[in-house]
């Protein structure tokens, strides 16, 4: 018989990270831009899939190169508005994101700081 692993959970690995950022915080000085980055291309991901589409399906029904979309959805930086609406569109579905501010200013050499996270798909 096939003994199944425990999941992992979204806490275990934020607790994981936030270790390794206490022992190492300069190898980690970069990584809250680059997940948010990261995270906005993988919501749209758990989107498409969510509505049962292939990322092949997917592109055929916006006209868009799959290799552009997968790109996207695993590079997912500034994504545009209009790029989400047309997530939305082309899957029917709706979707609800949450976008917060990390509560630091931004100055002109900056760009912008804030979290978004997926609230219902």
């Amino acid at each position: 018989m096939k003994r199944l692993e425990p999941k992992t959970t979204m806490s275990d690995i934020e607790k994981n990270i936030s270790e390794r950022k206490t022992r190492s915080p300069q190898a980690w000085a970069k990584f809250d831009d680059n997940y948010r980055k990261f995270a906005i291309g993988m919501l749209l991901a758990e989107h498409r899939e969510k509505s049962g589409l292939t990322l092949s399906q997917f592109a055929k029904r916006v006209k868009t190169q799959k290799t552009a979309l997968s790109r996207l959805e695993n590079h997912g930086e500034d994504v545009r508005l209009s790029t989400i609406t047309r997530y939305v569109e082309a899957t029917g579905r709706s979707l609800q994101l949450n976008i917060v501010p990390n509560g630091q200013r931004r100055s002109p050499s900056r760009k912008l700081s804030a979290s978004v996270e997926l609230v219902s798909a």
